[in-house]
């Protein structure tokens, strides 16, 4: 069985004291980039693990935060996670992500586990549906919160997503295109991006003077369930929709598979509008026409409030930041018959 590597073996394939590798590892005092980049090179070389346990009874921190999604197979997720981690880790941080699979008692179950392990803050994207305040679990976090795109009565802070102007504008723009029949496919209103994407649709209808048909309107149980099934009944009805505004990576993805298995071309015969960031479209045929949010700008926002928090540069009640969602046109949305 091959020796511990330690400290001491670090700071000889460094070329530097134990001190140095100490400040670089615990990101305390100062290291030129070029020292930094040594440190971390040995560390890699050598296999070099951190004892957690010896550095929480040091430095009383754990220099982790924890990141709770409901289901970290949406892409959109995904990518703001990664976003997240990069800078976290430049302020030398690591994120310990989880799912929690649209379950309260398994949120409840994480952030025990997170407070625990005297992690120093929490992101997450609550699932919590239609539960009442008292026994939502982040009622009774101890850790500096960080909410996504949530409205929980908490103590967190919130980066939120302004999806019912976005969907307004969206709507708006296909009325004038001369569409009528205008179907949207979104997430559940039982939490905040749903029930704003809803109001922005409604209110997109009233401003454009088109009555709201109940029948062209689907607000899935998740973002990442397929709509297969509801795409090809509004695509069978007598009056089929025009247009369709698809929430969500998944959503989109099935309700343009039943679009085409009944023959329909786009936009020729169904002009469409998505959600998601930049990367998400990258291969589309055609380009889709989308509503799209800087995802490096939520990560920024989010990664600065937290870090306000634990650096203890602010103490003061929850704060919220509202990013804008961008309607930019592609060639997928074509001016109705």
């Amino acid at each position: 069985m091959s020796a511990k590597i330690s400290v001491r073996d670090v700071a000889t394939a460094a070329g530097v004291s134990i001190a140095t590798v100490s400040r670089v590892l615990n990101a305390t005092g100062y290291a030129s980039a070029n020292v930094r980049a040594r440190v971390n090179e040995a560390v890699q070389r050598t296999g070099y693990q951190p004892d957690f346990s010896a550095r929480h009874l040091r430095t009383g921190r754990s220099r982790a935060v924890g990141f709770i999604v409901s289901n970290m197979g949406n892409p959109l997720l995904a990518s703001l996670y990664s976003a997240v981690e990069m800078r976290m880790q430049v302020a030398g941080f690591n994120l310990l992500v989880t799912s929690s699979y649209q379950q309260p008692a398994k949120e409840a179950e994480l952030l025990a586990l997170f407070e625990n392990r005297r992690l120093e803050g929490v992101f997450a994207l609550p699932a919590t549906r239609d539960e009442p305040a008292a026994r939502s679990p982040f009622l009774d976090c101890t850790l500096p919160l960080v909410l996504f795109d949530r409205d929980h009565d908490c103590d967190g802070d919130r980066v939120l997503l302004d999806h019912k102007d976005g969907v307004a504008r969206a709507v708006q723009y296909l009325a004038s295109l001369g569409h009528r029949r205008i179907a949207m496919l979104g997430p559940s209103p039982s939490i905040r991006p749903g029930r704003d994407k809803l109001l922005g649709y409604r209110q997109g209808l009233a401003a454009a003077g088109i009555a709201e048909d109940a029948g062209l309107v689907h607000m899935l149980h998740s973002a990442v369930d397929s709509c297969e099934a509801e795409m090809e009944e509004m695509m069978g009805s007598p009056e089929p929709p025009t247009a369709l505004i698809a929430l969500g990576t998944r959503i989109l993805s099935g309700a343009l598979k039943a679009a085409r298995r009944c023959g329909c071309r786009i936009p020729d015969d169904l002009s469409v509008i998505g959600i998601g960031t930049e990367d998400s479209f990258a291969l589309s045929d055609p380009p889709l026409t989308s509503l799209r949010f800087n995802i490096m700008a939520a990560a920024a926002a989010a990664a600065n409030l937290m870090l306000d928090r634990i650096n203890n540069n602010y103490s003061g009640p929850p704060r919220q930041v509202t990013l804008p969602l961008d309607l930019v046109l592609g060639q997928s949305c074509h001016p109705t018959r």
